[in-house]
């Protein structure tokens, strides 16, 4: 899964906001990969991000959708109802939610429209995506932790054939909390698909896995998607 950010303040420095040409080499380096599913986000959650107003979120999608390519599927990297609506028409065809799908508006849409979602790791606790939590066992713990949130979302009509989950690596955790649960990864496949993100995440180094040995310890887990950003 290839990573476009429709923005101008991304954590890689890779914000495609504006500029047709540096979009369709993006394009052009994720089909020489073979990278056929593509995830965009229009804001930046990196850490300190700040919330833009959502005329501009939903502006920058309509950026990407005017210079989007038929080749790839898609989901779509918000918690803006407005901007998922517009996607979710548009023919993406997931909902990712860094947030942990705490907006009703957005647990409707996806049970409305069937559509696919990513039920990304969130402490029950945090009061923001970024905060640092405690935790004794990471393992035990987010592996609990998101059983709680599939739970709640299956009780309010989402299907199981829906969901895919993401552990948030780098969200709300130490480094070497993230580094544990990567290379522990494996004790969170099983009954839904795993999406994982480590993409040039500082606790990586702390992992000691060079980047092609990461790729293949997620593929060798178990893992069936990993988020990358498109370089070549």
């Amino acid at each position: 899964m290839g990573i476009i950010n429709i923005t101008p303040d991304s954590f890689f420095g890779d914000g495609l906001l504006g500029s047709e040409k540096p979009l369709n080499e993006v394009f052009s380096t994720a089909r020489d990969l073979g990278i056929d599913f593509l995830d965009v986000g229009c804001m930046s959650t990196k850490p300190n991000f700040k919330t833009i107003d959502k005329l501009e979120e939903l502006n920058r999608l309509e950026f990407f959708l005017n210079n989007v390519s038929k080749e790839f599927k898609y989901s779509i990297d918000s918690n803006t109802i407005e901007v998922i609506d517009k996607a979710i028409e548009s023919g993406f065809s997931v909902i990712n939610d860094v947030f942990g799908f705490k907006n009703e508006e957005i647990i409707n849409k996806a049970i409305e429209s069937e559509c696919g979602i990513i039920i990304v790791h969130r402490h029950p606790l945090s009061k923001n995506i970024h905060e640092k939590m405690e935790y004794k066992d990471i393992v035990t713990e987010v592996k609990y932790q998101i059983k709680e949130q599939i739970s709640t979302l299956i009780n309010q009509g989402v299907k199981e054939s829906q969901i895919a989950i993401d552990p948030a690596l780098g969200f709300g955790k130490k480094l070497e909390d993230s580094a544990r649960l990567l290379l522990e990864i494996e004790s969170l496949t099983g009954d839904f698909p795993l999406v994982v993100g480590y993409s040039n995440k500082r606790f990586t180094e702390v992992a000691s896995l060079s980047k092609k040995n990461l790729l293949d310890h997620c593929y060798n887990s178990g893992v069936s998607l990993v988020r990358l950003h498109i370089v070549k």
